[in-house]
Formats: structure tokens, C-alpha cells, sequence
């Protein structure tokens, strides 16, 4: 019996130990920065006073235009139908089950973590932050359903636009009510003490419902948002609870931030000022408590010492950019100016060659290095979309060049050339992917750094994120300006939209960003006096802009042309650029001409390390054919056991 009883011991501290040191799908670098939780909640309220101030707000350079009122054509059109027909946007929901069999919004509502369903390659430890799961399901569906449902209808796929229609339908069909639309039971909903996902499930959802409204006109869907956003303005509002004053809070809660997206795109569509006050309210809120230092670069607190660097999770720092910079203007804030400088400032340090800013995940206070620092798709593309942003309420070219620059270099170059994969994470100088990071000092076991259609050891983010590239890009391509049209950004496409009440369509015919030239073809149903703004890039020496005898007037960075426009015209534009010599900040050179960095390729094999059943896709790895490729400290770096040209 005295044996039996040490045996049964020996096998609890067996199973103890390997539960202890069960290792997750996130990898190291994820799980020893994720828990950065305060044991006692800060209340910054006394700087915030400010808040009670008398607001002047600042008036937009710009105004966005409705979704859809800019269509992809030339090779933009390609790509996007590619991605649609067989590539991973339109495949994403079969490879992944999680968008189609978790209906999470409707009839698999959460009350608990029993019931979050099997979530693909995800392996968990038992770590605090893991309940987070209970919303992971709402961004992968609900972000993939914003860049599917806008791919659908930009690239006029009838059979992705019916599916567009069942996908809203049923976030129609989940309503309560009271005008509830989200992932949570009634025990849960607006009453959480920790970590939640409550408004970022209900942002991605109002994000996808607001595109459909914008492309199909239906008034039922605008209807529904409204009556959900009522209800959460109520419950989370000035008379309500603050959604970030929690014991807790990880990624999910902080991403409720972004419901300022929702906020100044109902505010564009309907004009109500209550929706921008709702915006300014939750930066306000977001603002007040600090509670894990991993997600909250932007607060108004940490912006006030300047010199500081940004520390947090990447996506959250650079999509918080958006809601900084709209409270900015919402308010006229001197307060929240600094603020918004500071930000940029400690911005710079972080961008690569790519134009990419680093964060896979973390930032870390380390300043960009194209070898050592890498980054991740969600970051590029929230960064981007900041851009976009920040180019419509300043103007600042700056922004557009940056804008066309990380979406031709960092952007596209995570996606495989079949558009069949995609590499979470990656740094600018890319020597293997073999599912390890290799830093400058050591390495270490990490998923995101392979070819994948889904990403589902890690988090299913990265690619439905992609469905949402070009989609936007398109959204920002072209504004609303005074008196006329401002094209901040360029590409092959085809604007339609109303001027004075009449009907004005230009096409931009180019291969740009792979040619100089681009014709506009301008027309219109009636005769009609406006301006057309051409951005000049910080790259380029001049543009030659040819219309008849029309000279174009060169003011704040932009080429104007006004006129009356009769019928049909074309506007020829040659943008003078040079390859240039360009110092990053570590003293490394790299060439760029125009928008495009260059870039070598190394020759590499692929080896397949999972298929999708029913499919072609599969995860894979990439080495160099010759270790020679590699720089001395990866050179070094105990690497994969996979063969390069028969050496290993």
C-alpha cells in the first residue's frame, strides 16, 4: 500500500508539473508581455480636467467620402478578384470554422468561457488572460465580414454580395429588443469586472453593417446600428459605467476604443454631433484608468513626457492613433494638440524602411531596426488606416506618401505572390521563416513567423485583417475637398460621386505605383464648376499636369485645377521622381524611387508543414537556398533542422 500511495504521489507531481509547464500556441515573446495588469487601478482624473473646458473644435482639411464611391480597377481589380475567387478572402470562413460554426452574435451568445467552442490550433495554459477568448471569435468573424462583404461589392461578385446579405441579415436577426446587438448573455452584457470584449465585438460588427448600409442603401441596417449604439451610449456613457474602469483588462477591452470608427462614420453618414461627443467621451474614459500598461500607449497621461517611447501592444498603439487624433479635432483641446505631437514624435522611432511601424507583438521601447525589430500585418494595417485618417483631417501630404508607401512595400510583402498565404509577422530584412524570431541577441520559438491561410495557432487576426487592405485604401484614395475633389492618393480606379447635385466620375488609368503616368478621365452629367486637387509626393521633384492651356495652381503640397467641367476631359499627369539614397536612423542606407522601397530576392525553398483538407492551402516555411544569405547573428542562431541545398 506504501508503495501504491508514493506511486499515486509521484503521478499528481507528474501531472501538476506538466500542467505547470504546458507551453501555449502563442509563444514566448506573447505570453511573458501580455499580463502587465497594475495591482491597484490609477486614477488619473485630475489631468483631465481639461475636459470640462469650453470645446472648438477644429474643421477637417478634408471630408471622407461613402463607402464604396471608389472602385478598384487595372491591376487593383486583379488582385482583389484573385483574393475573392482564390486566394483568402474568399476562403478564409471554410479554412477557419470559427466564422461559420461559432454564431456567436445570435444563437451562441456567451455567458461564460463554457461556452467559447473549439478553437482550431489554439492551446491554452490556464493564464488570466485566456478568458479573453470568450470574444476572439467576434474580431476574426467580424473583421473578416468588413473586408468580405466591401470585397464583394467592389469587385461585383454576385454570389459573395448574397453571402454579404445572409452575414448582415442574421446580425439583423440578433437584435434584442432593447436594441442589443453583441456576443454577450444578459448576465454579462455591460456589466463585466474584468476583461471583455463587449464594445469591440460590437465594433467590428457596426463596422461591416455600416458598409453594407453605404453600398446597398437599405435603411433597416443603419436603422439597427443606431438603435444598438443608443443603447450602448446609455449603458457606457456619461450616466452609465466606464467601460475601461475594470480589475483587469486585456486586449479585447482596450480595442473597444475603436468604437470611435463607428462613431465618426455615423457621425459622416447621419450629421449627428452626439456620436463624435460619444468619441471624445470614450478617449476621456480610456484615458482615466490605467490598468495594464501592454495596451495603452495613447493615453493622455503617458503622451505628456515626450520623450518617452512607446511600449504596448503595436495594433493598439497605432488604431488608437485614429482616436487621439479625432478627439484632437473634435475638442481643439491645447492639451490634446501636445498630446497628438508627442504621439507622432515617439511615432518616428518605430517606422522601418517598409514604411511598416515594428510591433510583433510588443513594441518594448526599442527603437525600428530593419533586421532585429519585426512587425505584424494588424499593426501595418491599422497604422495605414491611421494614416488615412490623419490625411483627412490635416491634409499633410505626409501622410498620403507614408499611406502609399506602407501599403506597396510592408503591406503586400507579407502576402504570398498566389495570394494563398500570408506571414503574420516579419521584418523588414527577412532572411528565413521557420517559425522562430530571431533577435539580435537570441532566438526563440514563435508561430507567427511562417506562410499562412489562417494563423490559427496564434489568433486568427492577421489575415482577415488583409480582407480589409485595399478596401479601405480605396475609402482614402479620394476626398472631399473645398469647392471640389482632392485625389491624396493614387492607383488605378474609379471614382463615382455627386458634385453640386450632379453626377462626376473619374477614372485614374495607371499602372502607378509600377508607372509615372496617370490619365484621368473626368466626367460629367451636366456642366459643373469645381477644383480637382492632385497631391504632389514629398518624393517627387514636380508634376507635369497637362489639360488644354490650363495651368494648375501648386498650394500646401497640392496641384489645383478649377474649372467648369463639361462632359468628358482627361487630365494628363507625369509625377517626376528619381531612385533616392535614403539613411535610416541606425546609419543603414536603403534605395527607394517613388513610393517603392527596393528590395533583393533571396533565392528559397518552401517546406509544407500543414495542409488544409479539401483545399491546396497549407502553411509552409521559406529558408534561404544558401546560409551565405544570412547576416552573421542569425547566421548563427541555431536555426530549423530543415535542409538548405543539403546542408542544414
Amino acid at each position: 500500500m506504501k508503495s501504491l500511495f508514493i506511486l499515486l504521489v509521484l503521478v499528481t507531481i507528474l501531472f501538476a508539473t506538466c500542467s505547470i509547464q504546458k507551453k501555449g500556441s502563442q509563444g514566448e515573446n506573447f505570453d511573458s508581455k501580455v499580463d502587465q495588469v497594475s495591482a491597484n487601478i490609477i486614477d488619473d482624473s485630475e489631468l483631465l480636467t481639461f475636459f470640462e473646458n469650453e470645446r472648438k473644435a477644429i474643421n477637417p482639411r478634408f471630408e471622407a467620402l461613402p463607402t464604396g464611391s471608389n472602385l478598384p480597377q487595372g491591376w487593383l481589380l486583379d488582385f482583389m478578384q484573385n483574393d475573392l475567387s482564390k486566394g483568402i478572402v474568399g476562403a478564409l470562413d471554410e479554412l477557419y470554422p470559427g466564422i461559420k460554426k461559432d454564431d456567436l452574435y445570435n444563437t451562441a451568445r456567451r455567458a461564460g468561457v463554457e461556452d467559447v467552442p473549439e478553437m482550431g490550433d489554439l492551446v491554452l495554459t490556464g493564464a488570466e488572460w485566456e478568458q479573453s477568448i470568450m470574444w476572439w471569435n467576434a474580431e476574426t468573424a467580424g473583421n473578416w465580414w468588413d473586408g468580405f462583404v466591401r470585397h464583394a461589392f467592389l469587385t461585383d461578385n454576385k454570389e459573395a454580395i448574397q453571402q454579404s446579405k445572409e452575414i448582415v441579415e442574421n446580425l439583423i436577426a440578433s437584435q434584442d429588443d432593447d436594441g442589443y446587438v453583441g456576443i454577450y448573455k444578459e448576465n454579462l452584457r455591460y456589466q463585466h469586472e474584468g476583461s471583455n470584449g463587449e464594445l469591440w465585438a460590437q465594433t467590428t460588427a457596426f463596422r461591416t453593417m455600416l458598409a453594407y448600409y453605404e453600398f446597398t442603401g437599405d435603411r433597416r441596417v443603419l436603422d439597427a446600428v443606431e438603435k444598438a449604439m443608443a443603447l450602448t451610449m446609455r449603458e457606457y456613457g456619461e450616466d452609465g459605467r466606464n467601460p475601461f474602469y475594470l480589475k483587469n483588462a486585456f486586449g479585447g477591452v482596450t480595442h473597444g476604443l475603436m468604437m470611435t470608427d463607428v462613431c465618426e462614420t455615423l457621425h459622416r453618414i447621419t450629421g449627428k454631433q452626439e456620436y463624435q461627443d460619444y468619441a471624445t467621451f470614450l478617449y476621456r474614459a480610456f484615458s482615466t484608468y490605467s490598468i495594464n500598461r501592454a495596451f495603452n500607449d495613447m493615453r493622455y497621461p503617458f503622451l505628456v513626457e515626450k520623450d518617452s517611447l512607446f511600449t504596448g501592444h503595436g495594433v493598439h498603439t497605432y488604431e488608437h492613433l485614429r482616436t487621439l487624433l479625432n478627439t484632437y479635432y473634435n475638442t481643439g483641446y491645447p492639451e490634446m494638440k501636445t498630446a497628438w505631437e508627442n504621439a507622432l514624435y515617439k511615432l518616428d522611432y518605430c517606422l522601418l524602411p517598409s514604411g511598416a511601424g515594428h510591433g510583433n507583438e510588443w513594441i518594448l521601447a526599442m527603437k525600428a531596426d530593419p533586421t532585429f525589430t519585426t512587425t505584424e500585418f494588424c499593426t501595418m494595417l491599422e497604422l495605414r488606416n491611421f494614416y488615412g485618417s490623419a490625411i483627412q483631417k490635416t491634409g499633410n501630404v505626409e501622410f498620403a506618401d507614408r499611406a502609399e508607401k506602407l501599403t506597396f512595400n510592408g503591406i503586400m510583402g507579407f502576402r504570398n505572390e498566389q495570394g494563398t498565404a500570408l506571414t503574420y509577422g516579419k521584418g523588414d530584412n527577412c532572411y528565413v521563416l521557420d517559425g522562430k524570431h530571431h533577435g539580435e541577441h537570441h532566438s526563440h520559438d514563435d508561430p507567427r513567423y511562417k506562410y499562412s491561410p489562417t494563423h490559427s495557432e496564434p489568433a486568427v487576426c492577421c489575415v482577415p485583417n488583409y480582407t480589409r487592405n485595399f478596401t479601405y485604401f480605396l475609402d482614402q484614395m479620394w476626398m472631399k475637398a473645398d469647392y471640389g475633389l482632392a485625389a491624396v492618393m493614387y492607383g488605378p480606379s474609379l471614382l463615382k460621386t455627386k458634385v453640386n447635385n450632379i453626377n462626376v466620375s473619374i477614372e485614374q488609368i495607371t499602372n502607378y505605383p509600377f508607372s509615372d503616368e496617370i490619365v484621368f478621365i473626368v466626367k460629367t452629367d451636366k456642366p459643373v464648376n469645381f477644383a480637382i486637387y492632385l497631391r504632389k509626393p514629398g518624393w517627387s521633384k514636380s508634376l507635369d499636369v497637362e489639360l488644354m492651356d490650363i495651368k494648375p495652381t501648386v498650394q500646401d503640397g497640392y496641384y489645383k485645377i478649377e474649372k467648369e467641367w463639361n462632359s468628358e476631359e482627361e487630365i494628363h499627369v507625369r509625377i517626376n521622381q528619381e531612385v533616392k539614397a535614403n539613411e535610416f536612423q541606425n546609419g543603414e542606407v536603403y534605395f527607394q524611387r517613388g513610393p517603392l522601397v527596393y528590395a533583393y530576392e533571396i533565392p528559397h525553398t518552401d517546406k509544407t508543414i500543414k495542409s488544409y483538407e479539401g483545399s491546396e492551402f497549407t502553411d509552409y516555411y521559406s529558408f534561404p537556398k544558401e546560409k551565405d544569405y544570412m547576416p552573421r547573428k542569425v547566421k548563427e542562431d541555431k536555426l530549423s533542422s530543415f535542409t538548405y541545398n543539403g546542408g542544414t
